[in-house]
């Protein structure tokens, strides 16, 4: 008498059951007719390539009507964010976008306002804190949005020195 191989066995079994079931649980209507591919396309689109709202601007979003006092100066290099970053929520709780006038700096509280000038070409632009960051080096003392780094012009440079200046001070914490 040969030997039983309990294993196949029941995994034999248990296929054959499971098929059993899952016949008697079928429900006993006509398949629906096929829908177009893109019309399922259009009914579900794929997560991350539908359209990002435009953000709405706020109240304080006007960044031309600040005081020109200047209250701190500090200069190093600025960065921009990768565009991976677009949508997420920022250590401020709002989302970034990059169309935005927006920065990331370590220390300053959210919605301070800055004046941030390339040193290379003299180009300036303000902007609002919104973020913390960067984290890159020492050296690195603020992360811009796309849209101030292409008004400053360093976009194909990725880096620029600037001269920072606190124009208007924010009431966040953080």
């Amino acid at each position: 008498m040969g030997r039983i191989d309990f294993k196949r066995t029941s995994g034999m079994i248990g296929t054959a059951m499971l098929l059993a079931v899952m016949a008697a649980c079928a429900p006993d209507r006509e398949p629906e007719p096929e829908i177009a591919l893109e019309e399922l396309k259009a009914e579900y689109p794929r997560l991350g390539t539908e359209p990002l709202p435009e953000p709405e601007p706020n109240d304080d979003a006007n960044l031309d009507e600040v005081p020109e006092e200047v209250l701190e100066t500090v200069t190093g290099e600025a960065t921009f964010y990768a565009d991976k970053f677009e949508g997420r929520r920022t250590a401020s709780g709002i989302p970034f976008r990059q169309n935005q006038m927006v920065a990331a700096h370590r220390g300053f509280p959210f919605g301070t306002v800055l004046r941030v000038t390339n040193t290379r070409n003299d180009r300036s632009v303000n902007v609002r804190v919104v973020d913390r960051g960067p984290f890159s080096t020492e050296r690195t003392i603020i992360d811009l949005s796309r849209r101030a780094a292409q008004e400053l012009g360093y976009i194909q440079a990725g880096r620029a020195p600037v001269e920072v200046e606190v124009l208007e001070w924010g009431e966040g914490v953080g």
